[in-house]
């Protein structure tokens, strides 16, 4: 494929066997065409993350997470209560920070970083599930999922 100095016309389409050319001379693999935005669409990409759960308490956690995470972003978060069950909790970002270095793994980042997050908008009920898994307490690593 080469660029062109004037963007093509599309034409045809895929149903009909004809093959769609874009600015790029040669042929088109998406079934539509796509368009110019410039920048004036936004929207949110939603994702989860599976963390190690590094501590604990009744208002917070501090988690190990693969990138920076924003400042007073709210993320909803996930700890297991059981082999079964789990608690979820709203949580806001306190402060995310560069926590060390690994070494390079194929599949993992090689910084590491860390999240403070403090709990927010809890129920009577998430409050006491809370309490109970902090005196429960773990000699076990936890992982806890965190989903914007």
């Amino acid at each position: 494929m080469r660029l062109t100095d004037q963007p093509t016309q599309h034409h045809g389409s895929r149903a009909g066997g004809e093959r769609l050319v874009s600015e790029y001379e040669g042929d088109e693999r998406r079934d539509h065409p796509r368009v110019p935005i410039d920048g004036q669409l936004q929207g949110e990409i939603e994702a989860s993350v599976v963390a190690p759960l590094m501590d604990l308490s009744l208002s917070g956690a501090l988690l190990e997470v693969p990138s920076a995470l924003p400042a007073n972003r709210r993320y909803a978060l996930k700890l297991p209560m059981s082999e079964t069950e789990s608690l979820e909790l709203h949580a806001e970002v306190v402060r995310s920070y560069v926590h060390g270095f690994d070494s390079v793994t194929v599949g993992k980042p090689a910084v590491k970083y860390r999240a403070a997050l403090k709990f927010v908008d809890l129920t009577d009920g998430q409050q006491q599930s809370l309490k109970q898994l902090v005196e429960r307490g773990s000699s076990d690593p936890i992982q806890v999922e965190l989903s914007s």
